[in-house]
């Protein structure tokens, strides 16, 4: 027997869990919550959407916030990066003290 999560045929909201020999219909083997960095976050009001279960949480909304703003930062600092290079080469490169 193993465990499964029930959704509901139209709304695909998440309606419990059942144990069963076989998978029922409207079913799914993984659990309602979202692992994110070695943690699991239970959902709220999960719903399937063909391939994983989708739903809020509030910690969790804000730990995806903080990994999109650092890849946002990520990638800020390389194009200030190219463009301190372009901007090198258009002054010449080396610049003489006086």
């Amino acid at each position: 027997m193993a465990i499964y999560y029930m959704y509901d045929a139209v709304t695909r909201q998440f309606i419990g869990e059942v144990q069963a020999p076989n998978q029922p219909v409207n079913s799914t083997e993984l659990p309602p919550v979202r692992n994110f960095n070695d943690k699991t976050y239970n959902l709220q009001d999960p719903i399937w959407d063909g391939e994983k279960w989708t739903g809020s949480n509030k910690e969790l909304d804000l730990l995806d916030l903080i990994e999109a703003l650092t890849i946002q930062l990520g990638q800020y600092e390389a194009r200030l990066a190219v463009s301190e290079a372009r901007l090198a080469t258009l002054e010449g490169g080396d610049t003489e003290n006086v």
